[in-house]
């Protein structure tokens, strides 16, 4: 048995479930811009960075993370270094800070928290065999997605 980090699940399916882990690295930065004739700015930014696909989607903050015991096969390996992560996540907060300020200057970039945590995705039965997103609620048939 292991213990992961795991965030917070929103949506759960009515019917019984069993469950499948999924690798993420969640970050809160912050942005500093300097610029000329204007006040600085200072930009907070949350990124999670899908260790398996590698890919950023920004939050609103970090989500509440819970302890959980799990057997090992429940849980996915990450395809992704915690260094690459860390480099994805700093990209896409450059990216994202310099749509919004126009500055002559890189912005200095400090990374407040880190959090290795599993994204919890649910496999359960109805009709057919569905795996449910426990952060969205949105379901999709596992023959679809095979």
């Amino acid at each position: 048995m292991l213990k992961v980090k795991v965030m917070r699940p929103i949506f759960k399916p009515e019917v019984p479930a069993t469950f499948v882990l999924y690798p993420y690295h969640l970050f809160h930065m912050r942005l500093f811009y300097k610029r000329l004739g204007r006040p600085d700015k200072v930009f907070d930014y949350f990124a999670y960075v899908d260790l398996y696909r590698f890919g950023v989607e920004r939050g609103d903050g970090i989500i509440d993370i819970y302890e959980w015991t799990v057997r090992e096969d429940q849980v996915m390996d990450p395809l992704v270094s915690d260094e690459e992560a860390r480099q994805k996540a700093i990209e896409s907060a450059f990216e994202w800070g310099n749509l919004r300020i126009i500055s002559w200057w890189t912005p200095r970039i400090e990374i407040l928290r880190e959090e290795k945590a599993y994204k919890v995705f649910w496999i359960f039965e109805e009709e057919e065999k569905y795996v449910m997103d426990s952060l969205t609620g949105d379901k999709f048939k596992i023959e679809d997605l095979i």
